[in-house]
């Protein structure tokens, strides 16, 4: 196969398991275009590492209104759980079908929320990795938004040493810059910096999170749930996604 056919194969593999969105890039992409110290590229993990596709699938953004709710952490749940069944397939597809070396970083790559607070950096970015595959790009709340699915997107990625046609970064800013992430973060973890992507205080955002789970409802997903960008908003545009006793009611009951 050429790496046009063999990304077309891989591609239809993934879309077949489930994936909404994929994408792919090389693993150069860290060194040329460095966000990360050395220690997280992909291939100074995996020496043998060419490319890292990265597949993503939707969050319902009504759903994730009602946050801080049992709602939203199920539809959070599931999506992980959606993610890895899709990424351990399709790696065992390009193991065993194709004959290629393969491994996925797992959805979240850190052990729980707690861990986060010692050292809030995950094994692997697959935001970072979004953004090199020309996903998205990196919005000022640092969730990286599609075009698709503005922030409402979960994503995963597997690492390949199969010779593939890397997918073109995008050259336009998908962020609007309307600053509500930053008006409603109940964490207040973001500062404006210049025309830059916001400063964000990790830890504060971590400590949030924390503070939810012991309550029994998390994430937090409001950057999220704000955020106007992505074609999935149009459908709700004009009308209420929810009522606010609707929100109210979700999150009283169940968590």
């Amino acid at each position: 196969m050429t790496p046009d056919d063999l990304k077309r194969a891989i591609c239809a593999k993934a879309h077949e398991l489930g994936a909404n969105l994929v994408r792919s890039c090389s693993v150069r992409m860290w060194e040329t275009h460095p966000m990360q110290s050395p220690e997280f590229w992909p291939h100074a993990i995996w020496p043998w590492a060419e490319n890292v596709i990265v597949l993503g699938i939707p969050l319902y953004a009504p759903m994730i209104r009602t946050t801080p709710s049992m709602v939203y952490q199920d539809l959070y749940d599931t999506s992980n759980r959606v993610l890895d069944d899709i990424a351990y397939r399709l790696t065992n597809y390009i193991v065993t079908g194709l004959g290629y070396r393969a491994i996925f970083f797992p959805r979240d790559c850190y052990y729980n929320i707690e861990a986060l607070e010692a050292n809030p950096n995950a094994a692997f970015s697959h935001v970072v990795a979004g953004y090199y595959a020309g996903m998205g790009s990196i919005g000022d709340s640092h969730n990286l938004l599609t075009k698709e699915f503005g922030p409402r997107v979960r994503l995963v990625s597997v690492v390949t040493d199969a010779p593939l046609t890397p997918d073109a970064m995008l050259q336009k800013n998908v962020c609007i810059h309307c600053g509500k992430c930053l008006q409603s973060c109940p964490s207040q973890c973001f500062r404006k910096n210049g025309d830059a992507i916001y400063d964000m205080d990790k830890t504060a955002c971590t400590r949030y999170h924390i503070m939810l789970k012991k309550q029994r409802h998390w994430p937090c997903g409001v950057c999220v749930s704000v955020c106007p960008v992505g074609e999935d908003m149009k459908a709700y545009r004009g009308e209420r996604m929810i009522s606010e006793d609707g929100i109210r009611h979700c999150q009283a009951f169940g968590s």
